[in-house]
């Protein structure tokens, strides 16, 4: 049996990019994530210790952002994943951030980090 939580749609404004001109505008990311709790603990108990608190991973995930300091989703998502990992325990997580209209025909670019 597995259980996860899941954060899906977090929409932030950061810079990050590769080309100059897309480094010199901010532009909105759209973050997903799906995190694979340890054990079945919290729904046994109905207690909040046994479990992650959304808010918390929301307040990461904006902290990293915050930073302007990535050129790469990859490098951002490895960044958030570290981050993640060391203040809270689970199996397994999933990371999708995605841009918008970075390409022309295209409605979103992004990547699926899995650990």
């Amino acid at each position: 049996m597995t259980n996860n939580i899941f954060l899906h749609g977090l929409k932030l404004i950061t810079k990050i990019g590769v080309p100059d001109w897309e480094r010199a505008i901010s532009q909105q990311l759209i973050i997903d994530v799906d995190i694979q709790l340890k054990g079945n603990e919290i729904f046994d108990s109905n207690d909040i210790s046994k479990t992650i608190d959304y808010a918390l991973i929301e307040s990461e995930i904006k902290m990293i952002a915050s930073k302007h300091e990535h050129h790469l989703l990859e490098d951002f998502g490895e960044d958030i994943i570290s981050c993640l990992k060391e203040k809270f325990h689970f199996e397994k997580i999933v990371l999708k951030i995605s841009k918008q209209k970075i390409l022309p025909d295209t409605d979103f670019v992004g990547v699926i980090l899995e650990r």
